[in-house]
């Protein structure tokens, strides 16, 4: 009986401190209504489940571990006493951090504080002037520039919210909050903050959509009229791979430079807020003690690592598409000023520490990195010693296919690094991983960033990213003068050139074909059903015309210096010997050889001309006018011209054609060729090498770069890649390109970019570039 009585007691003391707020009495309560409940039947046990529950909420929204843990034992006992009514709450409890809960509670009690007379809602002014009796300084303006976001009126939920998300970065909503501030987010805020609510409306929308217009809908998707457009594209041969890899790599590049550029905005930003959240936390501590300010940071920080993980993702982006890119078209200077300025401020901003380990890291960085900015250093006496010794290898061993090891002070600080970032990601119970570390890796990688782009660059250019880009602001207002004037001089020039009219054509004629695209929008579903096919038909005759002044363009090649030395007697022993081995011989077609012989004919086999052909198809009065714009009128006194091109002129115009289109012509020529031993060959060259045609005489000995096409016709047939005159000092620059060894170099100096930027110097890629390779007949037709 005496125990009953004590037992009372202590309940009502424990019911009386539970209605104070103090959380270890709430608990009580709650455990003790917990028993009964075990120990009950009927409704009387579901109340006292209930009130368990309520109090073991009421101590968790305090920062209670121990309600928090009761309560996820309930939850995933699937306790009859968590209803509709409270499970949102204790959902909300179990799925929130403790510090966000201790955060809410003191910005709650602070808020109590501001609202002395209990009001549901605060004015605005109210709120100000209740804050600028409170606190003043920092907290001040932080807490008065959160009542702004709020509104005009403050409420004790919003002030809540508010405070929360400013000094985590982030909160945790109830379903209810999250519903509200869904349904006022904005299309974009929807996507990114609640991606789960966007899924599941975009969900019934989707099913609700499909089974109404579901089939059309994907019949409409099928972009033929865009593939009818791209396909002549790549029919005449204009989207070229060279010409792809020319354009994509340096689009991906800057997409993705921008990108790390931008994030790395972000952490500057995040890293102001996460001041801000600080000095807020030391507010709130006032009002309830268990609020950690280090603990504080580190949740911020955590919650705000989103711009470093695309960094680290966008990075071998960077790197990858840099190496691909003709760096004729990357200002690589001024992006390795930028690289540098970008990296100091990543040093000193977004990092928490910058003690003996960091500059350590830092100094060790810098000399791993010598290598590079001192690689043409002057031979100066003793200091180029001093220099070869800091920045130099004392042991260089080569591995494998192009790897080579370096052993050097460079490489064996290079070796430090990844032991001074280790010892920044231990500290503090490992939070020093993203308060230290990561942030201190963005600036290596800026710096890696530096080294790579460095030999791109010119010390011109490195000073006009300076020394020229400080006095700007001086020259702007200048500039912009010139830039009127120049502007102004280049259209006059563009109006005077045949350049200019080509190009305003083609784009008038290439916006027909986009423009029939969109007949249904324009003229409406009836008028697209009715001249569908005579659409389709116009769009291809004009997109060819479109396309024409584009295709007759030679992008310049590069030339292979990789050359098989298959001989002409090797060959002639060989392939000659019995009808056997002429037949193996078809293994060596696309082999190639290097010979030498004298030029016995000479002859235009082909011509080909499709500007002319196209304009042939329209009426006279049509395409008298089209040959005007692409065509050159004929100048039959120029004194350029020889005598029978004067005769020539003046028969073209005699005939009635003032404007020529013989610059478009394609040509292809044949070269009869006897070699060095006797044995006659057919070469084949293509209108890349006209001005070695008219170059060249009949009795020429030449050098024959080239592949065979055909190793069993009689006379063999090779194809030219380079032709070199022997007898007589003539200039041939025109030959192909040999894409195979083309593409494989690039690959090589691209792989050696990319592999240096995260190895160099302790490991270093050296590009093997195929020059020279030899291979004997036998074993090619084995």
């Amino acid at each position: 009986m005496a125990e009953d009585e004590t037992l009372t007691e202590d309940v009502a003391s424990w019911m009386k401190g539970a209605k104070d707020g103090e959380e270890e009495f709430q608990l009580r309560l709650a455990q003790h209504y917990l028993k009964l409940a075990d120990s009950k039947d009927g409704s009387e046990r579901d109340q006292n489940g209930k009130l368990a529950v309520c109090w073991f909420v009421a101590s968790s929204k305090q920062g209670n571990s121990d309600a928090t843990k009761k309560l996820k034992d309930l939850v995933d006992d699937d306790s009859p006493w968590i209803n509709n009514d409270n499970k949102e709450d204790v959902v909300w409890c179990v799925s929130t951090s403790t510090l966000e809960k201790k955060i809410r509670y003191a910005a709650r009690n602070m808020f109590h504080t501001i609202n002395s007379a209990q009001k549901e809602v605060l004015s605005s002014e109210e709120y100000s002037e209740a804050i600028k009796k409170l606190t003043g300084g920092r907290e001040q303006k932080l807490l008065l520039a959160a009542g702004k976001k709020i509104g005009e009126n403050i409420s004790e939920n919003e002030f809540v919210k508010i405070l929360s998300r400013k000094i985590q970065g982030d909160m945790t909503l109830t379903s209810t909050e999250r519903s509200a501030a869904y349904e006022a987010a904005g299309w974009f805020e929807k996507i990114a903050k609640y991606p789960k609510e966007t899924a599941s409306a975009v969900g019934e929308a989707a099913l609700e959509f499909a089974s109404r217009d579901g089939l059309s809908i994907v019949a409409g998707w099928i972009p033929v009229d865009q593939i009818y457009f791209l396909t002549l594209f790549f029919v005449y041969g204009f989207i070229s791979p060279k010409f792809l890899l020319l354009v994509l790599p340096l689009l991906v590049f800057y997409i993705s430079y921008a990108t790390i550029i931008i994030t790395t905005l972000q952490m500057f930003y995040k890293k102001r807020k996460l001041q801000e959240a600080s000095a807020l936390a030391e507010v709130l501590k006032e009002y309830d003690i268990g609020v950690d300010v280090d603990q504080t940071q580190s949740q911020y920080t955590w919650n705000s690592l989103t711009p470093y993980l695309i960094y680290f993702a966008t990075i071998p982006l960077v790197v990858s598409s840099f190496s691909l890119a003709d760096k004729t078209y990357i200002p690589c200077s001024e992006l390795c000023v930028l690289n540098s300025i970008l990296c100091g401020i990543c040093f000193v901003a977004i990092s928490d520490s910058h003690d003996l380990v960091t500059l350590l890291a830092l100094f060790c960085n810098f000399l791993a990195g010598l290598p590079v900015f001192l690689m043409h250093f002057p031979e100066i006496p003793v200091v180029a010693s001093i220099v070869k010794i800091i920045s130099g290898n004392f042991v260089s061993l080569e591995l494998y296919s192009g790897l080579r090891l370096n052993i050097g002070i460079p490489s064996l600080c290079y070796c430090l690094i990844p032991v001074f970032f280790i010892q920044m990601a231990v500290r503090k119970s490992f939070t020093g991983m993203y308060r230290v570390a990561v942030p201190h890796l963005v600036c290596y990688f800026w710096f890696e960033l530096i080294t790579t782009m460095y030999p791109f660059a010119t010390w011109f250019g490195l000073a006009r990213a300076t020394v020229g880009y400080v006095m700007l602001p001086v020259l702007i207002p200048l500039s912009m003068f010139f830039v009127v004037i120049g502007g102004v001089y280049v259209f006059i020039k563009l109006l005077s050139s045949d350049l200019f009219g080509k190009v305003v054509i083609t784009l008038l004629l290439g916006c027909i074909p986009v423009l029939l695209t969109q007949t249904k929008k324009l003229f409406g579903g009836k008028f697209d059903k009715r001249f569908s096919v005579l659409k389709k038909i116009l769009m291809v005759m004009f997109a060819i015309l479109a396309v024409i002044p584009l295709i007759f363009v030679r992008f310049p090649s590069d030339e292979g210096a990789h050359m098989d030395k298959l001989t002409a007697e090797n060959f002639h022993a060989v392939c000659n010997a019995d009808k056997e081995n002429m037949m193996k011989c078809n293994a060596l077609k696309g082999a190639k050889i290097l010979w030498q012989g004298e030029i016995t004919s000479m002859a235009v086999t082909g011509v080909t001309n499709e500007v002319s052909s196209t304009l042939d198809v329209f009426p006279v009065f049509i395409s008298k006018q089209l040959r005007r714009i692409y065509g050159k009128k004929y100048q039959c006194d120029d004194d350029e011209l020889t005598e029978q091109g004067k005769e020539h002129c003046k028969l073209m115009v005699s005939l009635g054609y003032v404007y020529g289109l013989e610059h478009y012509n394609k040509y292809n020529f044949n070269f009869g060729v006897k070699l060095t031993n006797g044995m006659p060959v057919s070469i084949e060259a293509g209108s890349g090498f006209q001005k070695t045609f008219l170059a060249l005489n009949v009795g020429d000995t030449v050098e024959i770069k080239a592949t065979i096409s055909d190793a069993l016709s009689r006379p063999v047939k090779l194809h030219l890649k380079k032709l070199k005159c022997l007898s007589r000092d003539v200039v041939l620059v025109e030959d192909e390109a040999d894409d195979e060894d083309f593409f494989y170099n690039l690959f090589q100096e691209s792989f050696s970019v990319a592999f240096n930027f995260f190895w160099y110097p302790l490991v270093e890629f050296v590009p093997q570039i195929r020059s020279g390779n030899i291979m004997e007949i036998d074993d090619l037709i084995k």
